[in-house]
């Protein structure tokens, strides 16, 4: 993925008790969780974007409460199925 630099101006009351680096960790963290939870970017990307790992990045949605893994309805009934059919379970 290919990075831009961004320049953006914040109140100087938002980084009070916080190191600038921290700040900016954060602020491309939170970026990153929603622009996963928009379905804009990937996993991967968004992990890319925040300077985690996949692990890390997962852990951190799901401290957040957003989800990891996203089925439709359909999906998951899809995916029981099959388990079940592999199981021998009706």
């Amino acid at each position: 993925m290919e990075f831009e630099t961004l320049e953006i101006k914040v109140p100087r009351e938002l980084l009070i008790g916080i190191e600038k680096g921290k700040f900016v960790e954060e602020m491309k963290l939170f970026t990153a969780m929603k622009l996963y939870e928009m379905n804009a970017l990937s996993l991967g990307k968004a992990a890319e974007l925040a300077g985690k790992n996949k692990e890390e990045f997962m852990e951190a949605l799901s401290e957040h409460g957003i989800e990891v893994v996203r089925y439709s309805k359909e999906e998951l009934n899809g995916e029981i199925k099959f388990l079940k059919g592999i199981k021998g379970i009706k």
